[in-house]
């Protein structure tokens, strides 16, 4: 498979030239059906967003210019933006990437999003900020497995089971524990996934007696996790023919070019408004 589609998840880039891209923003209340199931999800971003002082904070108003500029700019730069009502943007991607992959093309996602780490394989492809070198660079399933010593099934079962504290999803350690990393992972290299070592556990015993009562109790707890951390792969959005079409690159350099200058002169003025309030 020599074709290759890149979908990019908000962070603003410069898309490659000859590519065929595609921009993917969250949906409004985007993270409501997961809220509903976790009212803790990601509500540590929301407390710390509430704890910049308000004269540090970017007015609403300039968010929605901001907001504006950026789709005009990719509009004219010829990069399609998807945004669905009450979704997510990682499951938008997700979803995307599965058609793409059945029509034969290989997939690059651009974002420093850690869920998409759970999509990638042989035709699958992650592109990462790495700060400390200033640039992005390709995650492959090889960079994967080195890192983690297992696929990337097992290592979503064992999001699950240890939890975020970043997207504000409990472990089951909170209520046993004992129940560590070494323990989830001995488990899943035997098992293979959540849902296997659950079914397994159900009908007989898989480990010492702390680990099989807690995955026999708090069964309905991992399950739940599982929905909240896995990325879904059935909204309603389909892959357009235009957006597997090469991208035409033409206005790319005055368009980004003005692009930059523009926020480069609205960073002075915030600046420059800063140290006159401070005065």
């Amino acid at each position: 498979m020599d074709s290759q589609l890149q979908i990019q998840y908000a962070p603003f880039s410069l898309p490659p030239r000859n590519s065929r891209t595609q921009k993917v923003f969250d949906g409004e209340k985007g993270n409501d059906y997961r809220r509903q199931l976790l009212p803790s999800y990601k509500a540590n971003r929301r407390k710390l967003s509430q704890q910049v002082p308000a004269s540090q904070r970017f007015p609403r108003s300039s968010f929605g210019r901001s907001h504006k500029l950026t789709l005009y700019v990719l509009q004219k730069c010829n990069v399609p933006v998807v945004k669905i009502e009450g979704h997510e943007a990682d499951d938008v991607v997700a979803t995307l990437v599965e058609q793409v992959l059945q029509r034969g093309y290989r997939v690059v996602i651009a974002s420093p999003d850690k869920d998409f780490k759970q999509l990638i394989s042989q035709d699958v492809q992650i592109v990462m900020p790495v700060p400390e070198l200033d640039r992005w660079s390709f995650y492959t399933l090889k960079h994967y497995i080195a890192q983690y010593s297992c696929d990337p099934q097992s290592d979503l079962s064992l999001r699950c089971i240890l939890g975020d504290e970043v997207d504000g999803v409990p472990g089951i350690q909170h209520f046993v524990p004992g129940f560590g990393r070494k323990t989830a992972l001995k488990l899943l290299k035997k098992h293979g996934s959540l849902d296997n070592l659950l079914c397994a556990a159900a009908v007989r015993t898989v480990g010492r007696q702390y680990a099989q009562e807690a995955l026999t109790n708090y069964a309905n707890f991992l399950r739940r996790n599982y929905e909240v951390l896995s990325l879904k792969k059935d909204i309603d959005v389909h892959v357009e023919e235009q957006w597997l079409s090469r991208r035409d690159t033409r206005n790319d350099s005055v368009i980004l070019g003005n692009f930059v200058n523009l926020l480069r002169e609205k960073q002075n003025l915030c600046w420059q408004n800063r140290s006159h309030s401070m005065h």
